[in-house]
């Protein structure tokens, strides 16, 4: 009798001391210093950036190569075609010339889907790392500044132009950085399971 009694104490202890270190962090998070919050523009971030200066022109370079292979492969494509037009058709040279200008016509259009690819999948690894880049120069500054939360300004970037010359976007999370003393999910799901007991 006397031992279950000690075991009731200690267990109460223990449950008092349990609710007073989530009060604690509470208290640590909610009354704690004023939270320190920045903001990061990518657009003008991105503008001074030598990695991104040096990304786009590594992309440039390769468009203007895959540009001019395009344009004289279609070029050659249109002489096999006017070749073509000045035979007889039903004749061998006709279908010789035919077979060429199809061949050729097909070749192309296998290159150009397979070079378009390539150049969207390099351009997707490369920004992929200025991002992983962006986001660590981000947690260190905020650190070293003493900074709680970084938000970006913008919801997506422009990156530039694909191979067709669409306009290319990056949607970008609101918050780009946040300390652990600015996290109250333990809170919040406290206080709803809290309010959910007290319902029932």
């Amino acid at each position: 009798m006397h031992t279950s009694r000690n075991i009731l104490i200690a267990a109460t202890a223990l449950v008092v001391l349990a609710v007073g270190l989530v009060g604690v962090n509470a208290q640590g998070v909610l009354s704690g210093e004023p939270t320190v919050v920045a903001v990061v523009d990518l657009g003008n971030l991105y503008d001074s950036l030598r990695e991104k200066q040096q990304i786009d022109t590594e992309l440039g370079t390769i468009r203007t190569r895959v540009t001019q292979e395009s344009e004289d492969q279609q070029k050659d494509i249109a002489q096999k075609k006017q070749d073509l037009d000045m035979l007889v058709p039903g004749t061998p040279p006709y279908a010789d010339a035919q077979e060429a200008y199809e061949r050729a016509a097909l070749d192309y259009q296998v290159w150009a889907q397979y070079e378009q690819n390539k150049l969207s999948r390099e351009a997707s690894i490369r920004i992929k790392k200025l991002q992983e880049n962006l986001e660590k120069a981000i947690a260190t500054v905020a650190e070293n500044q003493n900074v709680g939360l970084v938000l970006y300004q913008q919801q997506s970037l422009r990156l530039g132009t694909n191979a067709q010359g669409r306009q290319q976007t990056a949607n970008i999370e609101i918050v780009a950085w946040a300390s652990d003393t600015v996290d109250i999910t333990d809170l919040v799901a406290q206080q709803m399971n809290n309010d959910f007991e007290n319902s029932r």
